[in-house]
């Protein structure tokens, strides 16, 4: 168990290294001088330019540029500024706090909320509940998430006011609540549709026929081998959505004013700050890395036929 730990850690260094790279020079190529996203297109004297050219090494081949910022990433190094001389290491330790506690918030209300009514309309299938969810959840996939934002901030938290419309700097977690749901709310339609069809599939399955054979309650049938089979995809899809919980993000963050990582990488590409926004996409790339290594080692439990030498 901990070697295969230890071998997809391992793994992950050229996936944070190519991805790194990717970025690096994709924000490059973006048209535009960073110069002058930097002064706010006001005009700065040559020996101003030059100097912030050194600066950032921008007159050095583009390789050269990303083992800079890789030196700086990997030595943590307290003077790894962005475009707007502000220290990147304490932008990021500011913003990260409030994004994992929204996209946590997100993943338990995608987990529970997905699982609970898709096991429920999968063991009935065919009935009212089920068709009603399998209704509710192809509108939700079908409505873009800045539309649901906007009518649920309305809603909930202009109208009734049950909800803060807007997240302040000095945010709780009552504060998220909205915005996690927001965040949520399409992965969830996912997971109940998954959830639905992995439970009504196990229902059938010979295991499953075995089990009530042999006398089991039909409570002890569910729990024990329709939906812990069940559980394999469903954690995996959940799992996974870090990624585009972290993308999401972007959009849920601006609609609520939510100062963290979205924000920030928001900011950062409009500006053309590259190494604020190649860092951005570094912590997405571990946690998303973090997560999938997460989601393999709970297969072991799901499933006790899987085991890591």
């Amino acid at each position: 168990m901990w070697w295969y730990v230890v071998k997809r850690l391992l793994q992950a260094i050229p996936v944070f290294l190519g991805a790194t790279l990717i970025i690096f020079i994709l924000t490059k190529l973006r048209p535009g001088d960073p110069i002058l996203g930097l002064t706010g297109n006001k005009p700065v004297s040559p020996e101003v330019r030059q100097a912030l050219r050194d600066q950032f090494h921008l007159d050095d081949f583009i390789g050269l540029q990303w083992l800079y910022f890789i030196k700086d990433v990997v030595t943590f190094n307290p003077n790894f500024v962005g475009l707007d001389g502000q220290p990147i290491f304490d932008k990021i330790s500011n913003a990260l706090p409030v994004t994992a506690t929204l996209a946590v918030m997100a993943l338990a209300m995608d987990a529970v909320i997905g699982i609970v009514v898709g096991t429920i309309a999968g063991l009935r299938r065919n009935g009212w509940f089920d068709s009603v969810t399998l209704v509710l959840s192809l509108i939700l996939l079908s409505v873009p998430i800045f539309v649901v934002g906007f009518v649920l901030q309305f809603l909930l938290g202009v109208k009734f006011t049950v909800f803060p419309a807007t997240v302040p700097v000095d945010w709780s977690i009552g504060d998220l609540v909205l915005p996690a749901f927001v965040l949520a709310i399409a992965n969830i339609a996912t997971t109940t549709r998954l959830t639905r069809t992995s439970v009504a599939n196990n229902l059938t399955a010979d295991h499953v026929r075995t089990a009530r054979a042999k006398g089991l309650s039909g409570g002890l049938v569910v729990r024990n081998h329709v939906l812990r089979n069940s559980l394999v995809p469903v954690v995996t899809y959940i799992g996974i959505n870090l990624g585009s919980l972290m993308a999401g993000a972007i959009i849920t963050e601006g609609i609520f004013n939510v100062q963290g990582i979205g924000n920030l990488a928001f900011g950062a590409v409009s500006r053309g700050d590259t190494p604020l926004t190649v860092s951005v996409v570094a912590v997405m790339v571990m946690l998303y890395v973090m997560m999938s290594l997460v989601v393999d080692l709970l297969y072991a439990v799901l499933d006790p036929r899987i085991r890591y030498a």
